[in-house]
């Protein structure tokens, strides 16, 4: 995997696909290759070409010391463009990367031609405060826990009537219950972002001067970014289109991922 050296990390990344660039910028804690189980592809093949990188702190990017801001992630994800020639780009984060695709769009918009948030655009939930705090203090004690732990962390993420399938619970644990967590101080740094992100009740005041196209993605059951509160997002950033996936949960990306990609195709394709 090719890597650029920026400043202070270096990033690895991949380039698929000819045509207009997307540059997919990933949640916490996920690793770049996710996007290639099929929104990437799906994107490649109606004409796109897609970028997509590792975060800082998660390998094979470094990982600097801890703590890690969204301006931090914005700067690596802009660093890169740069290093890839492009100067203006279409842009889809999710989770943690809607956050970085959102500040890129309102502070950097001569980068951005549009720009997609999946599964992020919200005023932050009592839960999401309270579950970012536990993870950060978990990854501040930097002890070593079962993967197993982890595996049950992500599970949380799905609907609650399919936790209640042994079946499909027992697939999902069978593909990552063994996979390490990323290591410190990468989890460390990413989730200081994070937490720092949710408790900022500053950050939503540049909802209204967002002047690029926006797409505001949701999905159903996401209990991170709830549906009724990206669509009130939605609404205060001049513009922008809501759409949500049904039956996904803050996962869409990795189960509903022709969905999603579908999304993205007919929003960017008529910006």
């Amino acid at each position: 995997m090719p890597e650029a050296q920026l400043d202070d990390v270096t990033i690895a990344f991949d380039v698929i696909g000819e045509g207009e660039p997307i540059v997919l910028v990933c949640g916490c804690g996920q690793p770049a290759v996710a996007w290639h189980v099929g929104v990437a592809p799906a994107l490649v093949a109606a004409g796109f070409q897609v970028v997509t990188f590792d975060n800082r702190g998660i390998a094979p990017s470094s990982s600097p010391p801890a703590p890690y801001s969204v301006d931090d992630l914005v700067g690596d994800t802009l660093g890169l463009l740069d290093h890839l020639g492009l100067d203006r780009v279409r842009i889809a984060g999710h989770s943690m990367g809607g956050w970085v695709a959102e500040t890129t769009a309102a502070h950097h918009p001569d980068r951005v031609h549009a720009a997609a948030f999946m599964g992020s655009c919200n005023v932050a939930t009592a839960w999401e405060k309270a579950i970012t705090t536990v993870e950060r203090d978990l990854a501040t004690l930097d002890v070593d826990l079962p993967p197993l732990f982890y595996a049950c962390e992500t599970l949380r993420y799905l609907p609650n009537h399919e936790l209640q399938d042994t079946e499909l619970v027992a697939t999902w644990l069978s593909l990552i219950a063994d996979q390490p967590p990323p290591a410190n101080p990468g989890r460390l740094g990413q989730l200081e972002a994070c937490l720092a992100w949710s408790l900022d009740v500053q950050r939503t005041a540049v909802w209204p001067d967002i002047s690029v196209p926006c797409l505001v993605l949701a999905f159903e059951h996401d209990i991170d970014s709830p549906p009724a509160y990206a669509r009130e997002a939605a609404a205060q950033i001049p513009g922008a289109r809501f759409a949500q996936i049904p039956g996904a949960s803050h996962l869409g990306i990795f189960t509903h991922p022709v969905a999603v990609a579908a999304e993205l195709v007919d929003f960017f394709s008529g910006v």
